[in-house]
């Protein structure tokens, strides 16, 4: 099994190394051509970099093309392309001392290198039902929800309880904090593999913060109370199992992975909620599921008592929620599109026409408007959410639904901070190796999670 893992490994560094190189090398040929001939002239504007205008040329003509969930997927797969150890490196300041002949004395002299250390990536695949006596079932409970594609899911209403995906771990130890990451999509597509390379990016530049990418469920073979269920389980995975406390734990979303975090954050704060009314009892104590698990007369064995204890911790430390939250573009209102959202898709690289008439038919999914709007973490309550960072464009799809966010938190009382960009795409960060204001993203939100961390 180590074996195969290393083999896995090994396999997707060399993939994403040999195939950004590519991308890199074509980017390097095809930006200064683009910038003789046509200059500023593709974009929105002609205030965005001449990088952006290059990209905007590429990128234009996917409109032309039908969209299919099988070709989003794919895409979204190849994301690795963009961030290869070449692409933005980071640099570092080093000590270099030669030693030369004769009379003459050792020299000191700094120079830049870059920072090419590959981090190691750990499979996660674990049922979180193995350990019943030591952790928690989920409090996080499916909703009934409406038939998808997929008849086994449709008849099979128990939720899985293992949870899949990758760690990037820097250092020979892990981390102290650890960064929970959940990729985009629209639902419809993304995966943890292609969001592996940006991740390990993001891990460095935050101080060599580890990162947890687990897997969840798509549409329309599932629904999107699955996809919230599985990232529950995962996120109840990093404190009862992997042991990190909820302070120590970052979130980081984009796009509809920034909705499910918001959606996260609300439910742990629901969970306390409900526990608070539970625990209101003064005789007998009872867990998530109705078990009584501390009786008044106090006649326990000392086994029982050790597991009751680890349990009540546990339950305690899911009542927390994490440091922060960053969000990326987050796609966070369901209901019957409107505003930028209509507007936008017109000149937005990412979610344009073909993307909007392939994936509006699944906001369906969720049932009528009025579930619609109840799921959408934009109409729901923020009180007791954890600071949020909030990366927008002005020119972009889902730029009313993110203001809209960040007043309603306000407005609860959440400490929101809103990085606003002009003329960018949706999800626009991702080409941190090829669009100065992909980078000036990054280093931004880098410097906001670093911020919150050590608060």
């Amino acid at each position: 099994e180590l074996l195969a893992h290393s083999f896995i490994h090994l396999l997707l560094y060399l993939y994403s190394y040999s195939y950004s190189q590519l991308a890199l090398k074509a980017w390097n040929i095809y930006f200064p051509m683009h910038k003789l001939l046509l200059s500023n002239k593709t974009g929105i504007h002609p205030n965005a970099s001449y990088e952006y205008h290059a990209m905007t040329t590429i990128l234009y003509w996917g409109r032309l093309f039908p969209v299919t969930i099988a070709r989003m997927r794919f895409s979204l797969s190849q994301l690795c392309c963009c961030h290869g150890v070449e692409t933005y490196p980071l640099t570092k300041s080093i000590v270099c001392t030669s030693t030369t002949t004769g009379n003459r004395n050792s020299k000191t002299s700094i120079q830049k290198e870059r920072l090419l250390k590959a981090a190691n990536v750990h499979v996660i695949q674990y049922d979180m039902a193995q350990k019943r006596d030591l952790h928690l079932p989920t409090p996080y409970k499916r909703v009934n929800a409406p038939p998808t594609t997929n008849q086994s899911a449709n008849e099979n209403k128990v939720d899985p309880t293992e949870v899949t995906g990758y760690i990037i771990q820097h250092n020979h130890e892990p981390s102290k904090k650890i960064l929970l990451w959940l990729y985009g999509g629209a639902y419809l597509s993304g995966d943890s593999k292609g969001n592996l390379n940006f991740a390990e990016k993001i891990g460095q530049q935050c101080d060599y913060m580890d990162v947890f990418l687990p897997n969840y469920r798509l549409l329309p073979e599932y629904t999107f109370f699955d996809a919230i269920y599985d990232v529950c389980l995962a996120y109840e995975y990093l404190i009862t199992v992997r042991g990190y406390h909820p302070k120590d734990v970052m979130l980081f979303g984009i796009s509809s992975g920034g909705g499910l975090l918001v959606r996260l954050l609300q439910r742990i704060v629901e969970f306390k909620n409900e526990m608070a009314v539970h625990e209101g009892d003064d005789h007998d104590e009872c867990d998530y599921e109705g078990e009584i698990i501390i009786s008044s007369d106090g006649n326990q064995d000392g086994n029982r008592d050790n597991n009751v204890e680890k349990k009540k911790k546990k339950k305690k430390l899911l009542q927390l929620v994490p440091s922060g939250a960053l969000l990326m573009c987050p796609f966070v209102d369901y209901t019957k599109p409107k505003g930028s959202f209509i507007e936008y898709i017109a000149h937005d690289l990412i979610v344009n026409e073909s993307v909007f008439e392939e994936g509006e038919q699944y906001l369906q999914t969720l049932g009528s408007e009025e579930s619609n709007r109840r799921e959408s973490p934009v109409h729901r309550s923020c009180k007791g959410l954890p600071p949020l960072c909030i990366i927008t464009s002005e020119h972009e799809c889902v730029y009313d639904q993110d203001i809209l966010l960040c007043n309603n938190a306000r407005r609860d009382g959440v400490r929101v901070d809103l990085g606003l960009w002009k003329y960018m795409c949706h999800v626009w960060p991702v080409w941190s190796g090829f669009i100065p204001e992909s980078r000036q993203a990054v280093d931004f939100m880098c410097d906001w999670m670093k911020e919150i961390s050590s608060s």
